[in-house]
């Protein structure tokens, strides 16, 4: 139940605030109401209170980088933050989309897509911004309320549902959605493998329909965003890859170029899985850990486990 509050700002933050619902189509109650959301999300993974003046942190004490498609910034203080982002457009229910896929589960699949990519990087997603190029009613609804859906998953996540197209007529589906993630820097799983780890690929690589279908079947073998929230809270779990449309070789190509490793492939691997296959949206995620705890995770997470290869 909402309950009215009264909070007094300077001018030139009300002015900000209303830049801001205006641009975005919201009222200025829901700015001030993700901005605190946001915030909240933030004192409870910091665990103490920060005053908001604190959070102004210069640029020299922020250090950028890219690591595959996510941005990390990295504070002096130990803490991290992770941005991912995802695109589609000719997908949906649209006349002209040209694969043709039901609003709602549209909505599922592309948040679960850039989920995966925040939790797979060891941080924990706190908001979701998504913008569409279709109208609120009735496309648009749909694709928020499958986005919402997928977002619950996440105890942590708020989704913030942003820009809608109500000037054009739209003919296709396409829609942009960022995830932001925190987390500490020692708990990252980003260039955390080490000599003689095994890699493993968990899922099966899927594209297009086949993705449709998997979900339909309560996707038995390729990779949810359930998966992933277990898997980055496995200690033993050293890093992980989600792999997509470049495949299975293009994620181990990824592995070698962002981590600076030398691989070696088990000589029959390509008879076991399509290795050039591709993956998108993220139905595969490649992992590094020792040998010995293979049974273990196999016992956790019951999807198809292959080994390809070890860390040299």
């Amino acid at each position: 139940m909402m309950e009215p509050i009264n909070i007094r700002l300077p001018k030139e933050k009300i002015q900000r605030i209303d830049e801001i619902a205006i641009k975005n189509g919201i009222k200025r109650s829901e700015v001030i109401r993700q901005a605190l959301t946001i915030y909240l999300q933030l004192l409870e993974n910091i665990g103490e209170f920060v005053e908001l003046r604190s959070l102004c942190i210069s640029r020299e004490e922020i250090l950028t980088s890219n690591f595959g498609d996510l941005i990390i910034m990295k504070q002096k203080k130990g803490q991290a933050i992770v941005l991912a982002n995802t695109s589609s457009g000719g997908i949906g229910p649209k006349h002209e989309d040209e694969i043709k896929l039901d609003g709602e589960v549209f909505g599922r699949l592309m948040a679960r897509t850039v989920l995966i990519k925040v939790l797979a990087s060891g941080a924990q997603p706190i908001a979701l911004i998504a913008n569409l190029s279709v109208e609120f009613f009735p496309t648009g609804s749909r694709i928020f309320q499958g986005i919402r859906e997928e977002a619950l998953k996440i105890k942590t996540l708020d989704v913030l549902e942003g820009h809608t197209e109500e000037n054009i007529k739209t003919k296709q589906t396409g829609i942009g959605i960022t995830v932001l993630g925190i987390g500490s820097e020692k708990e990252l799983k980003m260039g955390k493998s080490v000599k003689n780890d095994i890699i493993a690929a968990v899922g099966v690589p899927k594209v297009g329909y086949e993705v449709i279908e998997a979900i339909k079947a309560n996707a038995r073998d390729i990779i949810i965003v359930e998966d992933v929230l277990k898997l980055s809270k496995m200690s033993y779990v050293h890093e992980l890859i989600p792999v997509g449309h470049e495949g299975i070789k293009g994620g181990l190509k990824r592995m070698e170029h962002t981590g600076g490793y030398r691989i070696r492939m088990e000589s029959e691997i390509k008879e076991k899985v399509d290795i050039e296959k591709s993956a998108g949206p993220s139905t595969v995620i490649l992992l590094t850990m020792e040998e010995e705890n293979i049974e273990r995770l196999k016992r956790t997470i019951k999807k198809p486990f292959r080994v390809l290869g070890r860390i040299i």
